[in-house]
């Protein structure tokens, strides 16, 4: 029976996640984790992703981000396969590394979405890995780069705390959700008391964007734009990689569509702007032979 094709959207927060076949500790060593995460930053990366949060567990991972590209399905092949390979070699193994394609859970991005923000974050806690006062000593969630802005990189943290908290990539911001997620795990022991619930509500206060600021979560485009864009992104690493080469598209043009060197070419523009739906792609209008 054929799988049930994936609603994917440009718009709104994704929480990815997928656990490793038979319940194995893929991620038992840092090694193994270090791997999956330079696999992860490399699809942010090359897909366009907005990361907001992650959490690598021992034998299962979640994710939390945006797809402005509409290519979840794409870049979650790229991140599975490319870490599979590399674990593969790493232990010598054969076989499936996961147990399914991925699970996917589609919100707006809003309280739903902050809530799984929240969830991600604090996975090692509640699995008992590691204590709420040690989390940001936990090298394997995004949580330990709250406070450090500069070391973040492509991860998109603070744009999480605006977008869906709506607090703001601050000291003040920081704090306030320090006190959610504390909050959260006392609740899931006790009602709060008084006490707790008017403190949590004057750190947000200290900690809340402008109501002037609104979102920073990226705007959703329909596709026509993301196709336009994807083009424009095509084109100049096409250039790039022809001006790298010392060659032209004149010159490409008379060559065979067999030939070495415009096959090496269109490898290296592929490896930078991977496969898409955007039949374009195929066109390789530059690469034929001059009539």
């Amino acid at each position: 029976m054929a799988r049930r094709r994936r609603h994917l959207s440009n718009q709104g927060v994704y929480h990815v996640y997928n656990r490793a076949e038979l319940g194995a500790a893929i991620f038992a060593n840092d090694a193994t984790k270090g791997l999956f995460l330079e696999a992860l930053f490399r699809t942010v990366e090359l897909h366009g992703w907005e990361l907001f949060a992650y959490a690598i567990m021992s034998n299962h991972f979640h994710l939390l981000l945006t797809t402005p590209r509409g290519n979840l399905d794409v870049g979650m092949h790229a991140l599975q396969s490319d870490f599979a390979n590399k674990h593969k070699a790493f232990r010598g193994s054969i076989g499936h590394v996961f147990q399914s394609r991925y699970r996917a859970d589609h919100s707006p991005a809003g309280p739903l979405a902050a809530a799984r923000m929240d969830y991600v974050h604090l996975n090692p806690v509640r699995a008992g890995m590691t204590s709420l006062e040690l989390l940001s000593q936990y090298p394997w969630t995004s949580y330990r780069s709250l406070r450090q802005p500069a070391h973040r990189g492509l991860l998109a943290l603070g744009v999480g705390l605006e977008s869906l908290h709506g607090l703001k990539d601050s000291p003040e911001g920081w704090l306030a959700y320090e006190t959610r997620l504390r909050l959260s795990l006392v609740s899931d022991q006790r009602p709060l008391t008084e006490a707790e619930l008017f403190g949590a509500v004057a750190a947000r206060r200290r900690g809340s964007m402008s109501e002037a600021k609104g979102p920073a979560l990226r705007t959703a485009k329909g596709r026509s734009e993301l196709i336009d864009e994807e083009r424009a992104r095509w084109d100049a690493i096409l250039d790039e990689v022809l001006q790298a080469a010392g060659l032209t598209r004149e010159e490409m043009g008379g060559r065979s569509a067999s030939d070495a060197v415009k096959l090496a070419v269109a490898l290296k523009v592929r490896q930078r702007c991977p496969a898409h739906s955007a039949g374009w792609r195929n066109d390789w209008r530059w690469a034929r032979p001059a009539m």
